[in-house]
C-alpha cells in the first residue's frame, strides 16, 4: 500500500463524498467524481484498503486532531483567540462531515470562520495526486510525455531537443554504474559544482550539492570533503538504492541571492491546457529556502514560499506550511532581513514565455507544474512536475481553488477523460 493509497483511503472522502450536496460548482462536482473513480475500475485489493481505511478512518481522525492540536494549538490560541477544545471540534467537524483531515485545518488556516466555511472549495492532495491527476493521465497523456516528466535525465533530454532551456543533465547512475550524458567518460566526474538527486525523486529528499575545489577535491553543503574516486564510489553507492541524476549546479540570479540562503530558488508555474489545447499560466509562487546550510528551496522541506502576481511578477508576504509553532507570514526574510512583500521578480516576461514553451513541449499532459530558476543569464526549468501540488498555492493564495479557472478547466479536462474511457 502507497502513502497516497493510506492518505486516500484514511481520509475516508471515497465514502463520506457520496452524501455531499450538490451544487453545480466544479469544486463539488470534482469531488463526487473523484469519490466515484475511487471505487470504479479497481481491484479487490485497492476496494480492501478503502475499507480499511474507512474502519480506521474515525480513531486515524481523533489521534490526528490531537496531535496538531497539542503541537499548534497555543499558537492559534495566542493569535486567534480560540482554544484548544475548540480547535478540536472544529477539526472534528470538519473531519467527520466533510472528510477534511486535522492537517489541512492548520495548513488552510481553518480556525478561521471565514476561510473553514469554504472548506469544500479547495482541492486536497488525496483527490489530485492519488486521482485526478491520475485519471487523467491515463486517459489523455502518452507514457513517452508522463515518463519524461517523471525522470528528471529523460525530460532534460526532451527539453533540449524542443529547444526549452533547461538545467543541463550530466550524468545518471543506476546499480552502481554511471553513464554520462555529456559525451565525456564514465570513469570521471565533470570538472565542476555537482547537484545530485534521485531520477524521480521529489521533495528535494535525497537531493546533495558538491562543489568543486581548487585541489580537485568536492565539498559537500554538509562539510563532507571527497576526492574524485571516493565521490564517485559515494554515487555508485547511492544508485544501488535509487537511480540518481547529476546535473551542473546553479546559481541564482544576484537579485534573488539574499532570499535563499546556498539553495537554489525556483518559481512554481502552475499551466493547464485550455479548452482548446493551449497552455494557460494560471498561478505562480516563489519557493526559497528560509535558512543557510540547506540544499533544496522545497515547501515540503521547511522551505518558504510567496505568492507572485501573473501581470508584475511582484511578491506578496511569504510563508511556511502552517504546521510549525513559530508559523508567521513574513514580509522580508527571516534569516537575512531581505525584503520579499513588493519585490519583483528580475525577467518576469521570459519565466512566463519559458513555462508556455515548456508545455507546449509536452502537449498532451493536463496539467504541470514548473520549476524555474531565475539564473544570471536568464531563467532555466529545474524540473516539470506531472501531479503539481496545490497545497503551496492555496496557502500563499490564501484562497481555495476549486471553483477558480483551474477547477473550471480541470473539471472540463476530466469529463474528457471520462469520455474517453468510456469510448463516447
Amino acid at each position: 500500500m502507497t502513502t497516497k493509497e493510506r492518505i486516500e483511503a484514511i481520509s475516508g472522502a471515497a465514502v463520506v463524498w457520496a452524501f455531499l450536496p450538490e451544487d453545480g460548482s466544479p469544486a463539488r462536482r470534482l469531488h463526487r467524481i473523484f469519490q466515484r473513480e475511487a471505487w470504479r475500475d479497481r481491484d479487490l485489493r485497492a476496494h480492501a484498503v478503502l475499507c480499511l481505511g474507512f474502519l480506521l478512518w474515525a480513531p486515524v481522525m481523533l489521534g490526528m486532531a490531537a496531535y496538531f492540536g497539542v503541537k499548534l494549538g497555543g499558537r492559534v490560541a495566542r493569535s486567534n483567540g480560540k482554544g484548544r477544545l475548540h480547535q478540536l471540534a472544529e477539526q472534528l467537524s470538519l473531519a467527520f462531515t466533510r472528510s477534511i483531515p486535522p492537517y489541512w485545518y492548520y495548513l488552510f488556516d481553518f480556525y478561521e470562520d471565514e476561510k473553514r466555511r469554504h472548506a469544500l472549495e479547495y482541492l486536497y492532495r488525496f483527490e489530485t495526486k492519488n486521482g485526478i491527476y491520475s485519471f487523467l493521465r491515463k486517459y489523455l497523456s502518452s507514457a513517452e510525455t508522463t515518463q519524461a516528466l517523471w525522470n528528471k535525465a529523460a525530460f532534460a533530454t526532451r527539453c533540449r531537443e524542443h529547444g526549452v532551456a533547461a538545467i543541463e543533465a550530466l550524468a545518471t547512475a543506476r546499480q552502481g554504474q554511471i553513464e554520462r550524458l555529456d559525451g565525456g567518460d564514465p570513469s570521471q566526474l565533470p570538472r565542476c559544482d555537482l547537484f545530485l538527486k534521485p531520477l524521480g525523486g521529489a521533495g528535494g529528499r535525497g537531493a546533495e550539492h558538491w562543489s568543486l575545489r581548487e585541489d580537485g577535491a568536492w565539498l559537500s553543503h554538509e562539510g563532507k570533503l571527497l576526492g574524485e574516486s571516493a565521490l564517485i564510489e559515494h554515487l555508485k553507492g547511492l544508485s544501488r538504492e535509487t537511480r540518481y541524476v547529476v546535473r551542473r549546479h546553479a546559481t541564482n540570479h544576484p537579485d534573488l541571492r539574499e532570499l535563499s540562503p546556498d539553495a537554489l530558488s525556483t518559481v512554481r508555474v502552475l499551466t493547464c491546457l485550455d479548452e482548446q489545447g493551449a497552455p494557460e499560466i494560471l498561478y505562480a509562487v516563489l519557493r526559497m529556502a528560509a535558512r543557510s546550510g540547506g540544499v533544496v528551496d522545497n515547501f515540503h522541506a521547511g522551505g518558504i514560499a510567496a505568492r507572485v502576481a501573473l501581470e508584475s511578477g511582484e511578491l506578496s508576504p511569504a510563508t511556511d506550511m502552517g504546521l510549525n509553532r513559530d508559523t508567521r507570514w513574513w514580509n522580508s526574510h527571516p534569516e537575512t532581513g531581505a525584503a520579499i512583500a513588493g519585490r519583483k521578480l528580475p525577467m518576469w516576461g521570459q519565466v512566463l514565455e519559458l513555462s508556455r514553451r515548456a508545455h507546449a513541449s509536452f502537449a498532451d499532459q493536463v496539467v504541470i507544474g514548473w520549476d524555474i530558476a531565475i539564473l544570471p543569464d536568464g531563467p532555466a526549468l529545474v524540473e516539470g512536475n506531472k501531479s503539481p501540488d496545490l497545497d503551496i498555492i492555496q496557502r500563499t493564495h490564501q484562497a481555495p481553488i476549486g471553483n477558480s479557472r483551474l477547477g473550471e478547466l480541470l473539471l472540463f479536462h476530466v469529463e474528457r477523460a471520462r469520455k474517453a474511457r468510456d469510448g463516447s
